[in-house]
């Protein structure tokens, strides 16, 4: 009888800064709500002439580009603003671990192209948003098991 796949659950996934410079530990940034995608898109390069076949255009592959990472979540500890606010002043390029409950993980090379304290509202939380400018490829390594 095959092995069934089921769905896994994304609760328990992290984000972690590796340590840098004169840091003396990783960085995991606590209460995310939220984690956007990660992969790679191609550039479209046109191949069209005026020999292309039946009308149509053509396209070759260019240069890939891993995008950008949304994250968002809630403030529960106002260093952890501090912590993201003087990373988006740095513009310093950054290695970033996403991991999953699995085990799974993506490793990226990233900077804080936004950082932005959440609106405030009469029934609101505190929040935060960023954005994570990849640079380079990202490596996923899927989990031993």
């Amino acid at each position: 009888m095959p092995e069934i796949k089921r769905a896994t659950r994304t609760m328990g996934t992290t984000l972690t800064k590796t340590k840098s410079g004169d840091e003396t530990e990783d960085l995991k940034l606590a209460n995310l709500t939220s984690i956007g995608e990660i992969g790679v898109e191609s550039e479209e390069i046109d191949a069209t002439d005026l020999d292309s076949p039946n009308n149509y255009k053509e396209f070759i592959a260019g240069s890939k580009d891993a995008g950008e990472v949304s994250i968002a979540g809630n403030i529960k500890d106002e260093s952890n603003v501090e912590k993201m606010l003087a990373l988006a002043e740095s513009q310093s390029i950054e290695e970033f671990t996403v991991t999953y409950p699995s085990g799974a993980k993506w490793v990226f090379s990233a900077f804080v192209k936004s950082f932005k304290d959440g609106e405030k509202t009469t029934d609101g939380l505190a929040t935060f948003t960023a954005t994570l400018r990849i640079s380079g490829k990202p490596v996923y390594t899927k989990s031993a098991n």
